[in-house]
């Protein structure tokens, strides 16, 4: 599933595109997508964007939200959800329309977006900003990586309780935002600290390490487009390079990027997780430090 670094490079790539012409069409396959009372078909209400032109483009979470202008009447925006094989590119109106297209934006300047999802995971909506941003899902969402409220303190004031594993409250996105399986299992790596390991077990000095490495890793990852292990593409169909520096995840079996030592794995709470048996050692005391 695309996860921040990968939802952020397409929100780049919508930026770079440079749409300005007022939406001509919109085209709207007769498929439902994702479930769920936030994604009813009823509520993507996305011909509301006929005749608008394209704005900003800003991402929160796993979320794109893509502003439209009517001309003196105010601004729609349209949330996507990429889901697990979503799509967003931008091309000539000759291209062929790609099988699985659920969304497509004709726009008068001859250019057209499309919205591709084979597994129909993505969701779509289509409602003034503030709408989204005060109901589900948007408004369930922790803090973004780079905010001042996500912090090693506040990490630890979140957490210090919980019994969860480690990787398994860096998926909460109340706990923060846009992460995902691919980067949790690589932040753990990246901190040395055993995913499987409770989150009470931690010191502030580990919390610390886990702050930084989230970032940093997130940062790495989008500087190489994001990580393509299947679906993923950017705007102009091309790869992302972030899997080949990946330290632990889908690497079983492999030598740790670290120190060579093979990669394990095993399913926890019915998600694939990595880690270095040598680099992520159990910790021999009650705490992780």
């Amino acid at each position: 599933m695309p996860e921040l670094p990968e939802v952020e490079s397409v929100r780049r790539g919508l930026a770079r595109a440079g749409l300005e012409a007022a939406v001509a069409k919109v085209e709207r396959s007769s498929f439902a997508l994702r479930t769920g009372a936030h994604w009813a078909k009823r509520l993507e209400r996305v011909r509301r964007l006929q005749g608008c032109r394209p704005a900003s483009v800003d991402r929160r979470g796993k979320y794109l939200l893509w502003e439209f202008l009517r001309p003196g009447e105010g601004s729609w925006t349209l949330l996507v959800h990429l889901g697990m094989s979503g799509r967003c590119t931008v091309h000539p109106a000759e291209t062929p329309k790609a099988a699985h297209t659920h969304l497509r934006l004709r726009f008068e300047d001859g250019r057209v977006f499309d919205f591709v999802d084979p597994r129909r995971f993505g969701g779509l909506r289509c409602d003034t900003r503030s709408a989204l941003e005060t109901s589900a899902p948007l408004a369930e969402l922790g803090p973004e990586p780079w905010s001042p409220e996500f912090s090693a303190e506040a990490l630890h004031a979140r957490l210090h309780r919980s019994r969860r594993a480690l990787r398994d409250a860096l998926l909460d996105q109340r706990v923060v935002a846009g992460i995902g399986n691919i980067y949790a299992s690589e932040i753990c790596a990246r901190a040395g600290i055993d995913p499987r390991v409770a989150c009470s077990r931690l010191r502030p000095s580990a919390w610390a390490r886990v702050h930084g490495e989230t970032r940093r890793c997130l940062r790495d990852a989008i500087s190489r487009g994001g990580t393509t292990l299947r679906d993923y593409r950017n705007i102009e169909g091309g790869r992302g390079r972030n899997q080949r520096a990946l330290w632990v995840y889908g690497r079983s079996g492999q030598p740790c990027a670290r120190c060579e030592s093979p990669v394990s794995s095993e399913i926890l709470q019915g998600r694939a997780l990595f880690w270095c048996p040598s680099c992520q050692a159990r910790p021999r005391g009650r705490w992780v430090v």
